[in-house]
């Protein structure tokens, strides 16, 4: 009978650390103003190309000192993407929904095939619209107890610190 309760007892608390482990990844947000970046999980809810100005054209001095123009010529598509927002993981935009310019070198943006998925966004100097920093997301699911993860089973917090300490470093958006 001890043994049984033991085993019992054992077996709670088990389950009681996992879930409690859970509910710690599933709650992880952060908050830094003074850095532009604002990260969430989000359901997409479009990716749509947006055009561009094709008569722009753009004027230099030319080596031979001759002033040419010449058309604007773009190396990356550009999309408008609006989002849901479905949890706030740095920085909170206070909105539910958010529309952010996305640019492409590689044609249409591959984070458009996921249903879900962190994005990376900034607030751009030049306006008031947002844009992805570039090729900046994480596909994360839904898990049946409700709390998000990877697609591959990785932490909410891994997939942000990874970001944060890699590329987000590298472009200097975080120290």
């Amino acid at each position: 009978m001890n043994r049984y309760i033991l085993i019992l007892g054992f077996l709670f608390l088990i389950s009681s650390c996992k879930s409690t482990k859970n509910a710690t990844e599933s709650d992880f947000y952060s908050e830094n103003n003074k850095i532009n970046l604002f990260a969430f999980i989000g359901k997409k809810m479009s990716v749509k190309i947006f055009e561009r100005d094709t008569t722009a054209t753009e004027k230099f001095i030319g080596i031979d000192g001759d002033t040419v123009v010449q058309k604007v010529i773009y190396f990356d598509q550009r999309f408008k993407a609006k989002y849901k927002i479905e949890k706030p993981l740095f920085n909170n935009f206070r909105q539910d929904t958010i529309s952010f310019l996305v640019y492409d070198h590689y044609g249409r943006p591959k984070f458009e095939k996921y249903e879900y998925a962190i994005m990376y966004v900034s607030k751009s100097d030049k306006n008031s619209g947002f844009y992805l920093q570039k090729y900046m997301f994480d596909p994360v699911k839904k898990n049946d107890d409700g709390t998000w993860s990877g697609i591959n089973g990785e932490s909410i917090n891994e997939l942000f610190e990874n970001k944060k300490n890699g590329y987000l470093k590298a472009r200097g958006i975080f120290q």
